[in-house]
Parts: structure tokens; sequence; C-alpha cells
């Protein structure tokens, strides 16, 4: 029909005359490397920036929740910050190396069908943590308003006492839900000034609480000297668990952690960034929470654990212009926070995985203000009503990314020994890398299978209580942060041992056909740069407009050291491919 033909041509994605297909947009394409201006300090604040949000501030209250004390807790804590950035630098080098995003891993993971596996487990957690952080976000906001008007501070709730959540709270909600909107027309590589500003403002405010409740209460408070009723078995497991905790709530972030290298300008200062801003601040921000909530407890009769209350309860008891303008500084830097982090770490990456599904019609900006539509509906105020929910919905979102980020380092580094071809990331080709079955891994699959199984009934126990626990499965969820990583990493590499992959394994592109690696990194990937003659050439689009293509013998490949030169039968001239799309 020409009408329906027309319109679904007028929805297609700005591409500025760019290739456009169901496996490409401008968005998906690896980043030229003129675009590539994230450094130290970038990258401190992207990790940072959730690592001092009130969210982290108030961990500790989950982790003393399963017994152990504040000394316990700190060093599960330190411990699970180190694995943390242990993952997030192996995850990140695919990201880096080859400057692709989550969305492209995940074709090289599963295949090119088998891709929105992974992409829709993110998509799924996006919507949530995007709706969790929004309601922080709006708790943030209240003590801007608070600062502002008393009235709003002691607004009268309307809504029912079955309605988890006050009407000062939902206001603030839907403000803050629109204050975010607008930053989804800027593209997520130039948010890092305003991570890095935000990131020491917030820094500063834990660092002020903290100063002001030990001082106002002459120490650390009576939690701090609390002791265990835990025996060694006990409290072994209960460390398991603490780390799982901890590490949960932040490993959505660590899975699509390639989508933030790919703008990384030089290897070490991204790694270093990450380690500082990992094991640095996701280690003070939760001490100086427990610490000061510890001192709460003796200062108000009751520990405080967001920071948002004890401002609040600065407010309750001394209205003054000082009291204000603490609650207004305080709150104009943990909801900035808010907004960068929740832009970058959910926002963002729900608009890359959505046009990894539907790239002609996606691009970030649409993907992200579709989560922004409807992260209301996962009601994230629930979260906040009992420690317990709170505590099952942080120790269950690892569980779907955990066994990805296995896989993905067994097969970018012991699978594909880090080289890997672009190109084929963008065909349907039966004889490309990435086709695999039908265009689906069926390895990677099972494997990710697995892994998520035996964590869910452990899952199950933690919300139906009134269920017999199974304490084999119980104790893999508890410690899914070590077990999902065996299980899954070392099931793929058994099953690639024993159904070896036959598609072009080891081999990277001879020819930089996005315009994507600096000089540099073409002569170490022995790869002819990009030049205005290759504009008109490029490997793969749909079946059906890139025709067949010629590959090499394995025993070829194996004599070239791996790499591979194209023939000429594999050139495609974008120009009749735009005709005919």
């Amino acid at each position: 029909m020409p009408t329906l033909s027309s319109l679904l041509q007028k929805l297609q994605v700005p591409h500025d005359g760019k290739p456009l297909s169901v496996l490409r947009n401008p968005d998906l394409e690896p980043i030229p490397y003129h675009k590539r201006k994230w450094g130290f300090w970038s990258f401190f604040a992207y990790w940072g920036l959730p690592n001092f949000s009130a969210a982290t501030f108030s961990i500790g209250s989950a982790t003393l929740s399963l017994g152990l004390n504040i000394k316990q807790s700190i060093g599960a804590i330190v411990v699970s910050n180190i694995i943390i950035t242990l993952y997030t630098s192996m995850n990140s080098n695919p990201g880096y190396k080859y400057h692709i995003g989550y969305t492209l891993d995940q074709r090289m993971l599963f295949g090119i069908y088998g891709s929105g596996i992974g992409i829709i487990f993110r998509v799924g957690l996006s919507v949530v943590l995007y709706g969790y952080l929004s309601w922080m976000g709006a708790l943030c906001l209240n003590l801007i308003f608070s600062s502002w008007s008393k009235s709003y501070m002691n607004m009268k709730n309307t809504f029912p006492e079955s309605v988890p959540m006050t009407r000062r709270d939902c206001i603030a909600f839907l403000i803050f839900q629109l204050i975010q909107m607008p930053l989804s027309f800027v593209h997520p590589r130039k948010i890092n000034r305003a991570g890095v500003c935000c990131c020491f403002m917030a820094m500063f405010s834990i660092i002020g609480i903290l100063a002001y409740m030990v001082n106002k209460n002459g120490g650390p408070g009576p939690i701090y000297y609390e002791g265990m009723d835990l025996d060694s078995s006990q409290r072994a497991w209960m460390w398991i668990l603490a780390i799982t905790v901890w590490y949960s709530g932040i490993s959505p972030v660590m899975a699509n952690q390639s989508d933030y290298s790919r703008y990384s300008s030089n290897k070490k200062q991204m790694h270093l960034g990450i380690a500082l801003g990992i094991c640095f601040a996701g280690t003070f921000a939760p001490v100086a929470g427990m610490f000061s909530a510890s001192a709460s407890q003796q200062l108000y009769g009751e520990a405080l654990w967001l920071p948002t209350d004890m401002v609040l309860k600065w407010l309750e008891d001394d209205y003054s212009a000082k009291a204000r303008c603490a609650a207004f500084f305080i709150g104009l830097s943990f909801t900035s926070t808010q907004i960068i982090v929740n832009m970058t770490q959910n926002g963002y990456a729900c608009g890359m995985d959505l046009a990894g599904i539907f790239p002609k019609y996606i691009n970030i900006t649409r993907g992200t203000i579709f989560v922004q539509l409807i992260s209301w509906v996962v009601q994230p105020w629930t979260f906040f009503n009992t420690t317990s929910a709170f505590l099952n919905s942080m120790t269950s979102f690892g569980i779907f990314t955990t066994p990805i980020m296995a896989i993905n380092v067994v097969d970018y580094y012991f699978v594909r020994k880090t080289r890997i071809a672009i190109s084929d990331l963008f065909t349907l080709d039966k004889n490309g890398a990435f086709w695999f079955y039908h265009g689906f891994n069926l390895r990677s699959i099972f494997a990710l299978a697995v892994g998520v199984a035996l964590g869910l009934p452990g899952l199950v126990f933690s919300v139906n209580t009134s269920l017999p626990i199974n304490e084999g499965m119980n104790n893999f969820f508890n410690g899914y942060t070590f077990f999902s990583v065996i299980v899954s990493g070392v099931l793929y590499y058994i099953l690639v041992l024993i159904f070896p992959i036959r598609q072009r394994v080891g081999v990277v592109d001879a020819k930089d056909y996005f315009n994507a690696f600096s000089p540099e990194e073409c002569l170490e990937l022995n790869m002819e740069p990009y030049s205005e003659e290759l504009e008109e050439e490029y490997i793969g689009l749909e079946l059906g407009n890139v025709g067949s293509r010629t590959r090499p013998n394995p025993e070829d490949i194996e004599k070239n050291e791996g790499r591979y030169t194209p023939s000429e039968t594999e050139i495609v001239v974008v120009k009749n491919l735009e005709k005919k799309d």
C-alpha cells in the first residue's frame, strides 16, 4: 500500500543519508575516534555517581538486616567492590577496542536474531530501575521544595492508607519525571561533564552529612558497637549474600559497560577511572551512611538510613535559614545525581537497546522517551514500602545479567581471542561470523538459560516465605555473584569445545568501513584506514540486499594469522542498496 509505505518512510529515524536497515542505524555504528572524548574523570564520575547516590548511602540497611554488624558489612562491601571492578573492566574491553555497545555485543554472543534475548533482559531491567531511581529522585527533590516552603513539607496526605505513598511524594515524582524528559535529546557521550560536576556535588554532600551527624552525636552511635549472633557458617553465607545484595543493584550497569567504554579515549584512564569510581566511592558512601544512621539512632531514637529522611528531620526540628540552606544544597546535589544516573544507566541504555530491536524506527532518543513514559507502570513506590521488598528487588537483578557478562568474557577472550569482524554484526548473510544456526547461537543461549534457571528458585523462596526452602537452590541464589559466573561461563566454553564455531572466528575486518578507528588502531589491527573511496563500500545489510558473500577457507585464515582480506565479491555499493531498500 503506497500510503502505508509512505507513512513508514516518514517514521524512520533521522539518518542523514547514512545506511539504515533492519540491523543498522547511526546510533548502532561504532563510535568514530574523533568523537571519543571520555577520560579518567568521565569514568570516575560515571561510576562515582551511582555510588554517591542516596540509594547507595542507605545500602547498609540491607546488609545489617542480614545479621552482620557494621564492621562485617564494610568488609563485605570492600570485597564486593573489588569483584565489581574486575567484572566491569573485563566486560568493558570489547567496547573500548571495537567501539561497539552492549546491543551489538549481544549479536556477537547470541547471534543476529538471538541478540534479542539479552536486549530484552536489559530493557526490562531498565524500565524497572528507571522507575525505581525516579522515585528516589523524587524524594531528593522533596528536599528542595521543603526548603522553599514549610507548608509543602507539612503537606497533608489525602491518599488512603492502602496507597504506599504520600501526596507530597507523588507530586515530586511527577515533577522529577518531567525534569528528566528534555535530557532524552542530549546524546549520551555529551553528558559526561555534567556528570563530573554532579558527582563532586554529591560527594561533598555526603561528607557534610557524615560530619554533621557524627559531630552532633559526639561519636558514631550505638549501631557501630553492636556485635553479631551468627556462627561461622552462617556468617560466611551472610557475607556472600551481602556481596550479592551490593553487587546485584549495580549489575545492570556492569552489563552495559560497553555502551560507555566505547567513548573512551584512553584505556589506562578508563580502567583507572572505573577502579576509583567503584572502590573509593562505592566504599566511602555506604560507610558514611552506616555511621550517619548509627548516629541518628542515638540522636532521634530511630535509625534513619536515607539521607532525605535525615535532612527532613533537621527541617522538622529547626526550620531555620541554616537548615533550609543545607536542605536545598543537599537536595540539589542528590537530585542532580539521580537525574544523571537514571539517564545514563537506564534511560539511554534502554534507548540503545531498543534501537537494536527496531533500528529503522527507534534511535537512542526515541527509546529513552519510551522508557520515561512507561516506567511508572512498575509502581516504584512499592520498593520502599518494606525492607524485605527493597532487599528482594535489589538481589534479583543480577540473576539475568551475570550469566550474560560471564559468557561475554569467555567468548571475547577465550573463544575469539579479542578479534571481532565488526562488519558481520550488520549482515544477515548465512556465512557471517554471527549467524550461527539460523541467527541463533544455541551454545550461549543454553548456557544463559541454565545460569538463570538455577537462580530462579532462590528468588521464589525469598519472595514467598511460606514455601519449603531447598537449601542448595537458596544458597545458589545467595551467591550467584560467583556461582552464575562459573556455571554459565564454563558451560559455554565446554559447549564451544564440543560444538566448535565454524564461521570466521578470530577474524577482523580488513578495512575500516565505519570510520571508527584511528590510524594507530588500524595499524595495530592490520586494517586499511578509512578513506573517501570506502564511503561507497560496506559489508552487510539485509540478505536480500547484499546477496551471497564468498568466505575463505578456515585453513587459509590460520595461515594468515587469523586475518582475512575480502574478495571483490564482498564489496557492496551503498548507493544501490539504498535504492533497493
